[in-house]
Formats: C-alpha cells, structure tokens, sequence
C-alpha cells in the first residue's frame, strides 16, 4: 500500500503540480479513501518526503552502476557516462519526478541535490585513488562544489522545461566539455602529457 500511495502521489503531483495536490487527489489516484491514505502518511509532506527519497535511492543506485563501470577510463567517459545516467533517469520517470525537478529549490530535492552531491563527492575520491599520477588538486572540495552545483542548475533547468529549444545530447555534450574542462585546468599533474589535456574532451 506504501508504495502504491507513493506511486499514486508522483502521478498526481506530475498531474496537479506539487503546490496544488492534496491528499484527496492522491487518495483517488491510488484507488483508497482518504481515511485508508491517512493510515500511512500523516500529511501530504509525508508522502512527497517518501517519494523524494525514493527519487534519491534509485537516481544514486543508477549513477553509481555507471560510475563503477568506468572508474578506469579517461575523465570525459566518466563524466559523460555520469550525465548521460542522471538525463536517462528523468526521462524514464518523467511523470514521476519532472515536477520535482522544476521545483528544485524545495527543501525535499534539495536533500536529494545534497546526497547526490556528497555521492558524487565519494566517487570521484575514489576515481582519483585509480588515477592519481594524472591529478593534483590544491582544493579538491571547491572544484568538485563548483563543478557539481554548476552542472546540476543547468541540468535542473533544462529538464523542467517542457520543450527546450536545446537538444538533450547538446547540453550532456556542452556540460561534459566543461567539467572535463575545469577539471582538467585545475588539477592536472604537471607530468601529465600535453597531448592528454588537449584532446581530453575528443576522448569517449
């Protein structure tokens, strides 16, 4: 029943928009009263609260299966395989969570923001253990702040528009360049090849 009140609550509030559902809407969409709905979450923020942390379990789960499957490649694959995981997420759950995306100042996704910001925090730790005669960053936490807060705004906006006038593949292209880019002028080793930084962003 959890789950089926969860389910129901994303449709609604794809449908509705967040400010607007109530649990009346979500009682009807899951097919229950709203005694039986009340049984299980005390208010509406208790259910969204429950569907923003379902939203940041399975967009972490997806990001790290392919975080894990490119720890040994070259910083543009990763990068782009990152973002290509987080884009591919949303569109699957578009009606799901697409409402939440657009309000991504809500104290609810930004925990979710914030989680993903300390996963990613984690793994890229770990990617540099793989790498580190490629690196040497005199700041490691405000480049990846920087990176990951730059990127995830662009990303938030692009996917809360309806229809963009950019194509999908144009901003996961773009954001690649300049992570990869940054990354790359801020912490490469000075042993590391010319020929490595010039073409970082042509690899993948």
């Amino acid at each position: 029943m959890v789950e089926t009140l969860v389910d129901a609550a994303a449709l609604t509030i794809a449908e509705h928009g967040l400010a607007n559902t109530t649990t009346n809407h979500i009682a009807k969409k899951a097919g229950v009263s709203v005694g039986s709905l009340y049984q299980y979450f005390a208010t509406k923020d208790a259910i969204v609260d429950a569907l923003s942390e379902r939203m940041r379990k399975e967009l972490t789960q997806a990001v790290d299966a392919q975080v894990r499957a490119l720890l040994d490649a070259d910083l543009h694959t990763l990068t782009r395989g990152a973002l290509t995981a987080v884009f591919d997420y949303f569109e699957m759950h578009k009606g799901l969570y697409l409402e939440l995306a657009r309000n991504w100042y809500d104290a609810r996704t930004l925990r979710t923001v914030d989680s993903l910001e300390r996963y990613m925090t984690e793994a890229f730790r770990l990617y540099l253990l793989r790498h580190h005669a490629e690196y040497r960053f005199e700041n490691l936490p405000a480049t990846l702040f920087i990176v990951f807060n730059s990127t995830v705004f662009t990303g938030m906006r692009y996917m809360s528009q309806p229809q963009s006038h950019v194509k999908r593949e144009d901003v996961i292209n773009g954001l690649t360049d300049m992570v990869t880019g940054y990354l790359m002028q801020t912490g490469a080793a000075p042993s590391t090849p010319a020929r490595t930084r010039k073409n970082t962003k042509n690899i993948g």
